[in-house]
Parts: C-alpha cells; sequence; structure tokens
C-alpha cells in the first residue's frame, strides 16, 4: 500500500469533520444589538424611587438552523454592559453606583443565555413568550437566572426582546450604595427591565 492510499482515510475524516463544522457556521444566523437597545434599573431609597438607564449595550444573539422560526430555534445570546454605562440624574448617586458595583475591577455587566423555550405560541400582536435561562455576572459574581422574554419580529430582519427580572444586589456581594452622610440608602432590591433590538 502506497503512502497516499494509507493516508487517505484520515484525509477523508479530516474533510469530513471540516465540511461538518462549516456547515453548523453556516447554518447559524447571528444577529447584533442595535444601538437603539436600552435597559432601565429601578430601585428604591430612604428618600424616593430612583432609576438608571443604560443605552450602550453590546451583544449578539445567535439561532441554529431548524424548520421552525428564529424565536424557535434561538440557541444563544450573549449581552455585555459597561459599568461606566449607568446614568441616573444624580451625578453623585453614579459615582456611588460604580463604586458599589466594583467598577475598577470589574467594568462590565455580562448576561450569558444558554438555553431558551417557547412558552406560548405567538400572540395575536405577534408577540411570542420564551422562558430563558442562563447566568448574569454583576461585580465579578456569576449567578443563575431564568427570565421570562418576549419576542417579535418587527420587519428588516430585526426582533425586539423585552421583559424585566427582580435581583437582591446583596446577592451579587453588592453592598446597596449609600450617599449624603447615610442620609440616603438605597433599597438591596432592584428590577431591571430591557427592551433590545437585534437585527
Amino acid at each position: 500500500m502506497n503512502r497516499l492510499a494509507a493516508k487517505t482515510p484520515a484525509i477523508l475524516l479530516a474533510l469530513l469533520v471540516f465540511t461538518a463544522g462549516w456547515a453548523t457556521t453556516a447554518n447559524l444566523l447571528r444577529l447584533d444589538v442595535q444601538p437603539e437597545s436600552k435597559i432601565r434599573v429601578e430601585g428604591t431609597s430612604s428618600l424616593h424611587d430612583w432609576t438608571c438607564e443604560v443605552k450602550a449595550i453590546t451583544g449578539t444573539f445567535e439561532a441554529g438552523a431548524a424548520p421552525a422560526t428564529t424565536l424557535e430555534a434561538l440557541s444563544g445570546v450573549q449581552i455585555t454592559v459597561p459599568v461606566s454605562g449607568l446614568e441616573s440624574k444624580n451625578g453623585q448617586m453614579n459615582k456611588k453606583a460604580r463604586e458599589a458595583l466594583k467598577a475598577n475591577a470589574s467594568p462590565t455587566i455580562q448576561y450569558v443565555m444558554k438555553s431558551a423555550q417557547v412558552q406560548s405560541p405567538p400572540a395575536a400582536d405577534g408577540w411570542t413568550t420564551l422562558k430563558a435561562t442562563g447566568t448574569l455576572k454583576i461585580a465579578g459574581v456569576e449567578k443563575p437566572v431564568t427570565l421570562t422574554v418576549k419576542g417579535k419580529e418587527v420587519g428588516g430582519g430585526s426582533y425586539r426582546f423585552t421583559g424585566s427580572t427582580p435581583l437582591q444586589m446583596s446577592d451579587f456581594g453588592i453592598s446597596p450604595p449609600t450617599a449624603m452622610l447615610g442620609t440616603l440608602k438605597t433599597g438591596d432590591r432592584v428590577t431591571i427591565h430591557f427592551d433590545v433590538v437585534a437585527r
């Protein structure tokens, strides 16, 4: 047996693995988070309720090839938010919030979705309800999270995802920030609202 004949099975196996990987990548739909996406964080304090808004959001959505809609085939999501992008109407509270979130050591907040399941067929208005499971990393601490998300195709190859989830800051090792010599104390519980467009 000559050398070429001896190597042929190995060459064919390598080619098969390569083409299979290429096909999987080629059939994977990737969408990028768009600039109009928004995240809002709402909380309470001893003086008044407060809101922080985030507009500097980056990330990707991926959906595998399947005889189904893109929402049903959604397989992965990665969202990154810079802590410096959190903005309230109070400059002092912005500073305190970034300190509490340990911005120097952990400059970003990251969400990674690992799976999603359709909970109900599309409603009359086109929205589909999904149950998404994944992890959320804040201040260097990673925790599992389950979200109820509504998704909808909005035309032009774009999809919109909305929802909200409550969180306890202490679960991520965060001490709720204070201000005004301790007169203003924020509550431990916050609610994150998201309205994300991917294309």
